[in-house]
């Protein structure tokens, strides 16, 4: 029962991919938004806009883009807009800052979509560096304006949200092992026949 509830779930995932993917593919071309011409400064517009409506269609269009510098420069632009929130008062203690919704957006799709782990790393990467740069600055340059207490917030939502992500590949790991077993074996039939 409980492996066909599990399959049950497979399945209705890969509808969601697939409707996801359907719908992602509509919206890149209704969308003005092109993956091609795309600059640091289009994307943050795009970011900032789909996190700010929770828009999960134009999130994933913008994280198409995997290209290291863009994302970096997307990223620190990214952080610099938390940064104005905070500094402007537009951010509560109860808001969430859009570098922490993003690296959820981007844990919940990878976890759904194994495929896309390596293509979403450049972004993963690119959020953790930035923010670990973030908690060094504010180490090193104290007292501005609530900014550090901004920063040791979203690191900790940050490291909150990558708990799904830890798990996904510690499983993976775990089947190492067993994957290079069966490699082993399918060798030996291969030479054998």
């Amino acid at each position: 029962s409980s492996a066909m509830a599990e399959s049950d779930d497979e399945e209705d995932d890969e509808e969601d991919d697939e409707e996801e993917d359907g719908n992602e593919a509509a919206a890149s071309k209704k969308s003005k938004f092109k993956l091609k011409s795309a600059t640091s400064e289009t994307l943050t517009t795009l970011l900032a806009q789909a996190l700010s409506s929770n828009d999960s269609v134009q999130l994933n269009i913008a994280l198409q883009v995997t290209d290291r510098r863009l994302v970096e420069g997307t990223v620190r632009s990214l952080q610099a807009l938390d940064a104005e929130r905070v500094q402007s008062g537009e951010s509560s203690a109860s808001s969430t800052g859009y570098m922490s919704m993003l690296m959820g957006h981007i844990v919940r799709r990878m976890a759904r979509r194994h495929s896309l782990v390596v293509p979403l790393g450049v972004w993963v990467k690119a959020i953790l560096a930035a923010t670990s740069r973030a908690a060094a600055t504010s180490v090193l340059h104290p007292n501005r304006d609530g900014v550090e207490e901004q920063i040791a917030k979203e690191a900790r939502e940050i490291a909150l949200k990558l708990g799904p992500l830890r798990n996904f590949l510690n499983e993976r790991v775990e089947c190492f092992p067993q994957l290079l077993r069966l490699e082993g074996r399918l060798a030996l039939l291969s030479e054998q026949l």
